[in-house]
């Protein structure tokens, strides 16, 4: 069974326009700060990871929807499941909630790449093993 990794942040003043809304760019920013901590969850030392590590995995792709707006000072419950993986990329779902109710959907792809020659390079199989206990498989339709 598909457990997610799931935390909880909550909307900041500075992230809110004037009417106490989101600025809709800030989800990204949310998006990888939970990104961070899904690594570390994972065993992945964060200076390893982000600084110096054999790989880089920059965001090739990234795409959302929104269902319902975020309000500053408000808490949300995100959770991560990595719904795809290739042969040198994977692909990460965030589900932002509020109680039951799904705020919004975040899906960012991350491409492997060599630190040194910054060219394409297979998806370690350490990265693999250790991000599978959150995949969950998605139809299609969902994707």
């Amino acid at each position: 069974m598909h457990t997610p990794f799931t935390t909880h942040i909550t909307i900041k003043f500075h992230q809110a326009d004037p009417a106490g809304i989101m600025f809709f760019a800030q989800i990204y920013t949310i998006s990888h700060d939970v990104f961070e901590q899904f690594v570390q969850a994972c065993g992945f030392s964060w200076k390893t990871w982000f600084l110096n590590g054999p790989i880089m995995t920059p965001i090739r792709h990234c795409e959302c929807d929104y269902l319902r707006p975020f309000k500053a000072g408000e808490t949300y419950r995100v959770e991560l499941s990595v719904i795809e993986f290739s042969s040198s990329s994977f692909k990460i779902r965030y589900e932002f909630f509020q109680e039951q109710t799904k705020q919004a959907t975040v899906q960012i792809v991350h491409v492997c790449l060599d630190s040194k020659s910054f060219q394409k390079t297979q998806l370690p199989a350490d990265i693999k093993t250790a991000f599978l206990p959150y995949y969950k498989e998605v139809a299609d339709g969902e994707k």
